[in-house]
């Protein structure tokens, strides 16, 4: 049973009016709003304060870094993981400061550290080599660094096609259109200048087309080593025509030879092609030739390993076993004839032995 009470208590709080902020809680909530607004607007102006020291401030990271030789006994001789270690906080390292200053002037340190404790990790070269170009303005300085990882990593994995395709992008793509630039200007000064002046630009100009030119060659060099590696990545069709500009007809027509084989499809008859317009059509007609023989007779077999065992036509295994000991004996005799002294062939329609001039004397 329901109480008087308990009823009319119930039926006065269904009917109250709804309570609404006084003037201090609305006052109170529009201060906390405006002063939310304001922090987060001083918030994103203080980041950009904070860049302008930093450019001229060294960071303390360099603080967690001890030397190779404290980190050698840090690590009480497992040194791949602390080589691990290092490269997890160089990581670190690179992404703070890639999305803050873009100042990465530690990122060398941890890179040494960690190659000095685990030099065969071939992927710390190739990070340092790639990232240190990401994030900054690329110069002289930046490239001659990545070029250095490069090599660094070359040093130790002559075998891995990335790191001559970094050295050679750097100077083709990077380099040389930075000194082809400066050639071009001091080209334009040349032309107005006169007496010493003159003689100083001239100079100038040679040196750097000198420089350009080695740059060029080494391009080629590594860019070569990179395509006859296992792995590479190197367009063949790139490489080929950079010869072709070269004037390099002949190395050029020598390198399609030499990748042919391993081309994808889709860039093999991009090569034959331009074989045609540099003047070499009987080698892209022989290309042509040995595809359609491998097609036709050996299509289970690799295009490379093809060439090693060359078609029907040119094997010397007789086609009827039965003839195997009469081709012995042609093989043994031709060996004869190369070791011993100059043959005398006798003129004769049927075959004649081949005899030396003291056998045919009486």
């Amino acid at each position: 049973m329901v109480s008087p009470v308990s009823s009319r208590a119930a039926g006065a709080s269904t009917t109250a009016p709804p309570q609404t902020l006084t003037w201090l809680q609305q006052l109170v909530l529009i201060v906390a709003l405006l002063l939310g607004g304001f922090g987060t607007l001083y918030g994103a102006q203080s980041l950009k304060w904070e860049r302008v020291p930093m450019q001229v401030e060294s960071s303390d990271d360099v603080v967690y870094l001890p030397g190779p030789m404290a980190l050698k006994a840090a690590t009480l001789g497992v040194l791949p993981f602390g080589a691990d270690l290092i490269f997890i906080r160089a990581h670190a390292y690179f992404l703070k400061h890639m999305y803050s200053d873009r100042i990465f002037s530690w990122l060398e340190s941890y890179v040494m550290a960690a190659v000095a404790l685990d030099p065969d990790n071939r992927e710390l070269y190739h990070w340092a080599a790639t990232n240190v170009r990401l994030g900054q303005e690329i110069d002289e300085r930046v490239l001659g660094v990545s070029n250095r990882y490069a090599e660094m990593g070359i040093a130790r994995f002559p075998d891995d096609p990335r790191f001559y395709e970094m050295i050679a992008f750097n100077q083709y793509f990077e380099l040389r259109p930075r000194l082809r630039s400066r050639e071009l200007d001091l080209s334009t000064r040349l032309e107005k200048a006169h007496g010493a002046e003159r003689a100083a630009l001239l100079t100038e100009v040679t040196e750097l087309r000198q420089r350009r030119y080695d740059l060029e060659r080494s391009t080629l060099e590594n860019y070569t080593i990179a395509a006859m590696l296992p792995g590479s990545s190197v367009n063949p069709l790139m490489l080929v025509n950079l010869y072709v500009r070269q004037d390099e007809v002949a190395a050029a027509t020598q390198l399609t030879r030499a990748l042919f084989a391993d081309a994808p499809p889709q860039a093999r008859e991009s090569l034959l092609n331009n074989l045609e317009n540099i003047g070499q059509k009987g080698v892209a007609a022989e290309l042509r030739a040995i595809q359609e023989r491998h097609r036709a007779e050996m299509p289970f077999v690799p295009e490379t390993l093809f060439d090693l065992i060359g078609s029907a036509d040119s094997v010397r295994v007789p086609s009827d076993w039965n003839e195997l000991g009469r081709a012995i004996d042609d093989a043994k005799s031709a060996l004869d004839v190369r070791s011993g002294p100059d043959p005398v062939i006798l003129p004769s329609s049927e075959s004649a032995p081949v005899t030396s001039p003291e056998e045919g004397k009486p």
